[in-house]
């Protein structure tokens, strides 16, 4: 099935211009378009058609991602730069980075691996993240997930801090609601 897996290249946001997500046999699924010369900057995403059909846009101090795709909009959280993430909205939990894949984006209601993201070769445009969904309907959310993964990632931005990533949802409301907003990469605790 070539529709529940798609290629974006490595290097894709380190190059600072714009870039194509290929489907497995070499077509243009999504077209990313932006400034590239920031984090506050916003990435619009194309359908293969060339349509505008969403973009991933930081909030004002660069700390979530609003990823919005077509009428639906999702909210891309930094718990913990190169290692905790969080999709709100599909209820997808990421522990990894891209620096040390493979990982995979977790359900946390059923703790189902719902996409998994790996290095591969692929078809003459060198290394790439193949993003591999179950439910092909959720690709889309993964691709701009995993670009602004990427974006957070190549400019070291604020962490929201979680001190604790298992506590329970009443736990993390309370910590959100009083927590200083936005951590430095090189304040952030050791979680390890």
């Amino acid at each position: 099935m070539k529709n529940n897996k798609v290629y974006l290249p490595t290097d894709a946001i380190a190059r600072h211009e714009d870039f194509d997500v290929w489907y497995a046999d070499g077509e243009t699924f999504l077209s990313i378009k932006g400034a590239w010369s920031k984090e506050s900057d916003k990435a619009v995403i194309f359908g293969r058609m060339g349509g505008e059909m969403g973009q991933i846009k930081p909030d004002h101090k660069a700390l979530t991602y609003y990823l919005k795709l077509e009428r639906w909009e999702y909210v891309f959280h930094t718990l913990h730069l190169f290692k905790h993430y969080y999709v709100n909205g599909m209820k997808w939990q990421i522990d990894g980075s891209l620096t040390n894949p493979p990982f995979d984006f977790v359900n946390e209601e059923d703790s189902q691996k719902e996409v998994h993201v790996q290095v591969v070769d692929f078809k003459g445009h060198g290394p790439c993240f193949e993003v591999r969904a179950k439910d092909v309907a959720k690709l889309r959310i993964a691709v701009a997930a995993v670009i602004a993964m990427a974006i957070k990632e190549e400019y070291r931005g604020l962490s929201e801090g979680l001190k604790n990533p298992n506590a329970s949802r009443l736990e993390k409301a309370k910590n959100w609601l009083v927590a200083d907003k936005g951590i430095p990469y090189d304040q952030l605790p050791d979680l390890d």
